[in-house]
């Protein structure tokens, strides 16, 4: 059978999913899970995040496009400012789901590089008139610890697999409806020096499918309306796991969390303040009465997942 017929052949037949292991060597060390999740502190800001405000880009300058982006669901664009300092903008409508739901994970503990919303800028070589759209900014190489991506990572095989925090992650992304979990999401990260406990960071990135439902063709995102009406847990099965509201093409990854995995992510959410939540939101641009909503239906959630047995 030719390679392609293979592949489909896969697609179709459930026996054929790809294994879920952790390619740890020896055992786990503080220092190793540190690569991907460290106990935050309480004072993190989650409307400036990780890279504060010294490393947010100037919204008054004119940025130079070095190119267009072509695929994805979201436009955007490549785009040069100040000081030689290159930025990936992503547009609508994934650009403030994806801050918001990135300051949240780097609330709970998971790396995260620096990114940010801005309203209202310039560009010139854009196929569009000024000002631009809203976007995402997220620059190549920040002036951060010498962080710059050097790869990707799957959540089939990584260091982690097994662990309480990457399934606590994995029940993360179900939390926000994010189903897009293919491996070019994630990021590996080197720094020149240790900063939140590691000099390499397993980043889950590109978050943008967040905040409407999971679903494997063009799902909404930042849907009031869905995220609102949407379930999240269905119950548990004979198995003891927990069956969740999930339609993503990567169901296996998420098929056996224990109700202990829900409550672990679950018990950290609940620590964010209510500053916290707020400016996480702010940090996406949402409204304060749109921001109430979201965060109204994420403490449902958050509730159910406590409560599950």
């Amino acid at each position: 059978m030719r390679r392609s017929g293979w592949l489909i052949l896969c697609v179709l037949i459930a026996g054929c999913a790809r294994p879920i292991h952790s390619t740890l060597i020896g055992p786990m060390t503080p220092g190793k899970m540190a690569e991907l999740w460290v106990q935050p502190t309480a004072a993190r800001d989650l409307f400036w995040g990780v890279g504060g405000r010294r490393l947010a880009p100037d919204s008054s300058v004119t940025y130079h496009v070095l190119s267009v982006k072509r695929g994805g669901f979201s436009g955007g664009l490549t785009v040069e400012g100040p000081d030689d300092r290159e930025w990936s903008a992503k547009f609508p409508p994934e650009a403030a789901t994806e801050v918001v739901a990135s300051r949240l994970l780097w609330g709970l503990g998971y790396h995260q590089p620096p990114i940010y919303y801005v309203v209202k800028w310039n560009a010139d070589g854009a196929p569009d008139t000024n000002p631009q759209l809203p976007a995402r900014f997220r620059e190549k190489k920040p002036d951060f610890y010498g962080l710059d991506a050097k790869g990707e990572w799957s959540y089939y095989q990584n260091p982690f697999a097994d662990s309480r925090e990457m399934h606590g992650l994995l029940v993360l992304q179900v939390m926000l409806g994010n189903s897009d979990l293919k491996d070019q999401q994630n990021a590996i990260y080197e720094l020149k020096q240790i900063y939140e406990g590691a000099k390499k960071w397993y980043v889950a990135r590109d978050l943008g499918q967040s905040f409407g439902r999971t679903g494997r063709i063009n799902p909404p995102r930042g849907d009031i309306k869905v995220w609102e009406e949407t379930p999240f847990i269905k119950g548990v099965n004979k198995n003891g796991h927990v069956v969740f509201e999930y339609h993503g093409r990567h169901h296996e990854l998420v098929a056996s969390m224990t109700p202990a995995d829900v409550q672990w992510i679950c018990q950290h959410l609940q620590m964010l303040t209510d500053r916290q939540w707020n400016d996480a939101f702010r940090a996406g641009g949402y409204p304060p009465e749109l921001a109430d909503r979201f965060i109204r239906r994420f403490k449902q959630k958050i509730q159910e997942g406590l409560a599950i047995q």
